[in-house]
């Protein structure tokens, strides 16, 4: 387990928090921490699983894509949480009495536009996009708010990256993020 401090002032001045008391590592100073550690744990046991688990947004997609070709590793909150969501989804579809197949058809809204909604997006599309082998319409289909249920559009440029390492092109990102029309989310 790693602790890298944490910016939030009554967790720091709370006498039963356990944590480190110290704002929190940014930038090359937090990677640092986290090679050095992931280099430790593979020295230690080189077919070791590593789950990283409550990762900052802005660490946990990074993280996950700078290490994911070195070792057997998984984010909970990106890849945990989207396995979970899109298994119940895809149940949802079958208590419905309808062919999974019916399953590209639905319209999918996620609500917080965090690591874990994002990566239940990511993962959703990629079941469709595997499905019906069509990257070019699959987007139309998905919906992304923040917490404050705003159509999001602050992760824009972050999730554009993100999905295109995975599978979609800036187009098909961008038509779902983007869309400006009223959106019927009963049909």
């Amino acid at each position: 387990m790693l602790d890298v401090g944490t910016n939030n002032l009554k967790l720091i001045e709370d006498p039963l928090y356990l944590g480190l008391r110290q704002p929190r590592l940014e930038g090359e100073e937090y990677l640092s921490i986290i090679d050095e550690f992931i280099e430790a744990v593979l020295t230690r046991w080189p077919k070791a699983i590593v789950q990283f688990e409550d990762f900052q947004m802005k660490w946990a997609f990074e993280t996950l894509k700078h290490y994911r070709e070195r070792f057997c590793m998984f984010n909970d909150d990106v890849q945990g949480t989207a396995r979970v969501a899109l298994a119940g989804l895809l149940g949802t579809v079958r208590a419905q009495g309808r062919s999974l197949d019916d399953f590209p058809n639905h319209k999918i809204v996620v609500v917080g536009a965090g690591s874990a909604g994002l990566g239940v997006l990511s993962m959703a599309i990629q079941a469709v996009v595997r499905m019906t082998g069509n990257a070019e319409t699959t987007a139309q289909n998905f919906f992304l708010f923040d917490k404050d249920v705003q159509f999001c559009t602050s992760f824009l440029a972050f999730f554009i990256l993100f999905v295109q390492s995975l599978l979609c092109s800036f187009r098909d990102v961008t038509s779902f993020l983007l869309c400006n029309e009223d959106v019927d989310f009963m049909n």
